[in-house]
């Protein structure tokens, strides 16, 4: 008796049970998966752009860095591959798979996290964070050897790392919360960076009791560690590193520690280590968003400037301006959802503060005593608007002429075009 067409059909109906069962593991993924991690990284590994400039660390460079801004100032490509809450550990795995799939000429790390004793926290929240800097890396070795390393990961620990490697293991039952986004998921295209539309007052730090030459170690075994294998990394791939401080609201015991990084990053020859708390780089009444000092986007325009101006004139970065169409798009389409943003804002201080850095034109009117506020007048001197004892009526270069209507408030408009991009009516 001939077995082979038996064999035949059953090896065709086993190829197909394992394709079907590929693509509905695949489809579910795509529908049950968390999307904050691709939403923000996905563009980095799906659109092939030369990034020249690469961001990395926790929420402190996620919301201070804007790349887009960065391209409109200067033309360079990067993207921010920065993540809420993301520790050195993670952040070096990270950028060793970033390294394999482009070469910057210069990356930028983060060292808030650093100054943290643990080297990844066990927390419910905190396991649930790391699928946001992880989900959107695509599955490899590196992959495997990234989870086994921040997880502590031994043999017996397969189902912890798991979740990470496939993680609608974490997700399959998240069908009931589902929303638009799930049914239609798109990428972010502020290349990685996350804005902060809100404004909180912050305090001055303490400089004066603590200043830069005052040092201590770091006091942080996996911080160091870390810190030291991106450094060692970067050595190795021929591939500059700078360190920064981003400006927070730090605590004054903090302060001699983020000095003293200073020492660690001069034992490497290609690494800078750029400590912003000591640059006035911003006014903490006017460029936080919350009590810790994350800034917002007044503040993130600010820091994005001043690293734009300290890169170009260090390393030698591409003006790609005029020949990069999907980043005048989506500077376009962003500045679009901001002014949306600032077309909501109920109060003056978080109009201006929406208005400061962006290339926007604009019609301003404002009384003398909320142009007396301190917040505002600090805005309205960053916007370069006077101030006389009547208060504010001012038109920028450009602006038509076209006014709030209420006495009070902004009229917003492109720059290039003229076009009503956003009105707020404070009257």
């Amino acid at each position: 008796m001939d077995h082979k067409p038996a064999c035949r059909g059953f090896l065709l109906r086993a190829v197909c049970f394992l394709l079907g069962a590929c693509l509905l593991f695949t489809g579910l993924s795509a529908l049950l998966n968390d999307k904050m991690s691709r939403k923000y990284a996905g563009d980095f590994y799906e659109s092939g752009d030369p990034y020249e400039v690469l961001f990395f660390g926790s929420s402190h460079m996620f919301n201070g860095v804007l790349p887009l801004q960065l391209y409109r100032d200067t033309g360079v490509l990067s993207y921010n591959l920065g993540m809420t809450n993301e520790y050195p550990a993670v952040t070096y795995w990270r950028m060793v798979d970033a390294l394999q799939r482009c070469r910057p000429k210069v990356v930028v790390v983060d060292v808030y996290r650093a100054l943290s004793g643990e080297k990844m926290p066990h927390t419910e929240s905190d396991l649930g964070l790391l699928h946001n800097s992880l989900d959107s890396m695509p599955l490899s070795l590196t992959k495997v050897r990234a989870l086994a390393d921040i997880l502590d990961a031994g043999p017996g620990d397969f189902d912890g790392v798991f979740n990470y490697l496939f993680p609608l293991a974490q997700f399959h039952s998240r069908y009931r919360s589902l929303t638009e986004d799930d049914y239609h998921p798109y990428l972010m295209e502020t290349r990685g960076a996350m804005p902060l539309r809100v404004w909180q007052p912050g305090t001055p730090l303490p400089l004066d009791r603590v200043p830069a030459a005052d040092t201590a170690p770091l006091d942080s075994a996996p911080g160091e560690t870390y810190l030291r294998r991106m450094m060692e990394l970067c050595e190795a791939q021929g591939v500059p590193i700078v360190l920064v401080a981003l400006p927070f609201q730090a605590p004054e015991d903090q302060l001699a520690r983020l000095n003293g990084i200073a020492a660690l990053a001069a034992e490497y020859p290609d690494a800078v280590y750029l400590n912003l708390l000591y640059e006035d780089v911003v006014d903490p009444l006017i460029d936080f968003s919350d009590p810790d000092g994350h800034l917002n986007t007044a503040g993130a325009a600010r820091v994005t400037a001043w690293l734009g101006d300290w890169l170009t004139d260090r390393y030698p970065l591409t003006d790609r301006r005029g020949s990069a169409g999907s980043w005048d798009r989506s500077l376009d389409n962003v500045r679009r959802q901001h002014c949306a943003t600032l077309a909501g804002a109920g109060d003056l201080t978080t109009a201006l503060m929406l208005l400061a850095g962006q290339d926007l034109s604009f019609t301003l009117c404002a009384g003398p005593e909320a142009a007396a506020e301190p917040a505002n007048a600090a805005l309205l001197a960053r916007l370069g608007v006077p101030v006389t004892d009547g208060g504010v009526h001012w038109r920028s270069p450009g602006a038509p002429d076209i006014w709030p209507q209420s006495g009070a408030g902004l009229v917003a408009f492109d720059p290039d075009t003229g076009e009503e991009l956003a009105r707020v009516e404070l009257g």
